[in-house]
């Protein structure tokens, strides 16, 4: 390479992506803020390492989780002129890829990927009559072709046993460590430990029969062979030199494991990644994975990207103030340094009920959406996708295209697996370019069954990207690879890059994605934070979450929230959203109003309404309700302290009086004060009582 070359990969670079790309030292740890050129400095860093000498392209690594990161990776690298030999992965594509070599060296017969658990879990429930407890019998659907309660309650069975095993494999656990684990992490489950034990222990029992892996044995399989074959680990270390990791903060144990089985004792190793963007832990990601690297490997060296190029000022303030005060979540606490301009001031609206919620959302929506814009420049988020399908429709009334993210699934759509299957069948020696151009003559006469635009056209357009993907690092691959990888990489692959509408998605679909316009919905408590977080860590992650959530706008953000919800036809009354408190104190701020306790929250206008016309005697606490106030603030403090979290997050001073005053002594009493609901009395309800039955403890 020209120094005319290096000279361009380390163009326009601030002084703290310049000191990234540039570092000696190994492991590189690059803690990268929202919107700070996460990976602009991850391929920069490559190109300008091989651009040196100081790597090979040929022995280059870059690992990342999603189909879509892998691909922008591989592109901005071509746009860099760096050559083809570089590999860019996500960890299940790699892993694979490994597998195949493996079974290509012994000459032996490769195992099969599954397209679902579901058959094999089926089969197992059924084997144990015990386990099943009656659900075996029975009619499949009634007359009118409704399924009946015994099948739904069978198929919701089997759901739940995968849901297990998948929980117990991305967290490295086999069926013989699976029920001490969930023992010691109190687990609610649908099954006994040693019911779900055994479905587990004999799921991996008949897929091993099969010749079959699932999604998840791929990393697990690779690892294990890395670090019981000596010659064939050595020769994937040759291989694979130079490792970077993206998105780091998001890995769980497993995928760690492969990274440490492919370094051995080596160094050689960049990650890219922000503890403040760390939201995945039901996929067993842990965030110390990242902050303990460091202590880990001495020669490390860390590099802070501190500065936003995505987000106004407004935005990146009232994402901060989500995690203000939160010390062990936020990177040091700092803030990010925005470059955009001055931009509108955020804004919270609270609506009578959901449905109210939704056409204001919509049609706020519409008027955002001005000439020579896309509507794919808007974005509604929201934290379950349940609360996405009625907005959806509500958009479709008002004629306004709007697109539900991962509606569809790439791999189940028909002419995919067509043309998946045609693959598995063939049983001639085409391979490589020849195998590539007999794929394309079978795409081309598909294509006539189907409009030039739409969704199948797209798939299949799609299918032939992802096949000449593969083959360019795998150029003698044949059938049989190209359908377990197509299996592999199209688990995050959608149409969605084809349409032009506003986007609706959850908080966690919406990670490494930007929109100039985005809409927060259902800001309530028991949403936002979700009720079944319980535990400090889950806290935690939903502060996170909501951070990630906010960071994902460029200009406008609007949080909202409604009174009144359905859900599955009931309609409950709701309270806002505890994060408000301080989102609202800091649009005040913006505002350039004094922030004070006495914000415009309908929750504590209402506790403190609640107050003012109760009768003078109740206003005045006795010597009890005093006690039993102290008792409820030593409580409070010390679940804020257990939590993580500011106190007013818990329970504000106002409902705390309301308790004392009104002294609940059940659960449903305790729901209808203003300021608890049913989400607060589910979650701490037990505690309160305790507090307000014996107020000395």
């Amino acid at each position: 390479m020209t120094s005319i070359h290096v000279q361009e990969i380390l163009s326009n670079l601030n002084a703290e992506q310049h000191e990234a790309v540039t570092a000696k030292e190994h492991p590189l740890i690059i803690i990268a803020g929202a919107g700070s050129g996460k990976t602009r400095v991850l391929t920069r860093r490559i190109a300008y390492r091989i651009a040196t000498g100081d790597a090979d392209a040929r022995h280059t690594l870059a690992v990342t989780f999603t189909k879509k990161a892998a691909t922008e990776l591989k592109q901005r690298l071509n746009a860099l002129k760096m050559r083809d030999q570089i590999e860019a992965h996500t960890f299940h594509a790699a892993a694979l890829r490994i597998l195949q070599r493996y079974w290509e060296s012994k000459e032996s017969i490769p195992y099969e990927l599954i397209d679902s658990k579901f058959k094999i879990v089926s089969d197992v429930i059924s084997s144990f009559g015990s386990v099943t407890k009656g659900l075996k019998s029975g009619p499949k659907s009634d007359k009118s072709g409704w399924q009946t309660e015994t099948e739904v309650a069978r198929k919701s069975l089997i759901s739940s046993a995968i849901t297990e095993i998948e929980w117990a494999k991305a967290r490295g656990l086999t069926p013989q460590t699976y029920s001490d684990a969930v023992v010691a992490q109190d687990r609610s489950l649908a099954l006994t430990p040693t019911e779900m034990t055994e479905i587990f222990s004999k799921y991996e029992q008949l897929k091993s029969k099969l010749r079959k892996l699932d999604y998840d044995d791929l990393i697990i399989w690779a690892t294990r062979l890395l670090l019981t074959d000596p010659q064939f680990s050595a020769s994937e270390m040759y291989r694979m030199r130079h490792l970077y990791i993206d998105e780091y903060q998001d890995i769980n144990v497993v995928q760690m494991n492969l990274v440490s089985a492919l370094l051995g004792e080596r160094t050689d190793l960049c990650v890219v990644g922000d503890p403040n963007q760390a939201i995945y832990s039901w996929n067993g990601a842990d965030p110390t994975l990242i902050t303990s690297l460091p202590t880990r490997y001495q020669s490390s060296k860390t590099v802070v990207l501190s500065h936003n190029y995505r987000s106004t000022p407004q935005i990146l303030s009232l994402a901060h103030s989500v995690l203000r005060g939160n010390n062990k979540t936020s990177q040091n606490d700092s803030r990010l340094i925005p470059h955009l301009p001055d931009g509108p001031i955020p804004s919270i609206r609270a609506f009578s009920d959901s449905r109210a919620e939704a056409h204001s959302v919509a049609r706020l929506a519409k008027l955002s959406h001005q000439p020579k814009t896309n509507w794919s420049d808007i974005a509604v988020l929201a934290r379950t996708n349940a609360q996405l399908v009625p907005l959806q429709k509500v958009f479709k009334d008002l004629r306004i295209p709007a697109f539900l993210a991962g509606e569809t699934r790439y791999m189940l759509q028909s002419e995919v697996k067509t043309l998946v299957r045609s693959l598995e069948r063939e049983d001639s020696h085409l391979r490589g370019s020849s195998l590539f151009s007999w794929l394309e003559g079978i795409v081309n006469q598909s294509m006539q069954s189907y409009p030039e635009t739409g969704s199948a056209s797209d798939n299949l357009n799609l299918f032939l990207e992802l096949s000449r993907e593969f083959f360019s690092s795998a150029p003698d691959g044949d059938s049989h690879s190209l359908a377990q990888w197509l299996k592999t990489e199209a688990q995050s692959a959608t149409d969605e890059s084809f349409r032009d509408a506003v986007i609706l998605t959850t908080f966690h679909k919406a990670k490494g994605l930007e929109w100039r316009t985005v809409f927060i919905v259902g800001m309530e408590d028991g949403l936002v934070p979700i009720a079944r977080a319980e535990s400090r860590e889950a806290m935690l992650e939903e502060q996170r979450l909501l951070y990630v959530a906010i960071t994902r706008a460029k200009i406008d953000v609007t949080l909202t929230w409604a009174r009144e919800r359905s859900f599955n036809d009931r309609s409950l009354k709701r309270e806002p959203s505890p994060y408000l408190t301080a989102i609202e104190n800091e649009i005040l701020r913006l505002s350039g109003h004094i922030a004070t306790s006495e914000h415009a929250l309908s929750a504590i206008k209402k506790a403190r309404r609640s107050l003012e016309n109760a009768p003078k005697e109740q206003r005045q606490m006795t010597a009890v309700q005093q006690a039993i106030m102290s008792s409820l603030r030593l409580w409070r403090s010390r679940k804020s302290k257990e939590l993580g979290v500011p106190a007013h997050i818990i329970l504000h001073d106002h409902s705390l009086e309301s308790v004392a005053v009104q002294r609940p002594d059940n659960l449903e009493a305790l729901s209808q004060i203003a300021g608890i609901g049913r989400a607060k009395a589910s979650k701490f309800g037990t505690e309160l009582l305790r507090c307000v039955a014996a107020p000395t403890e």
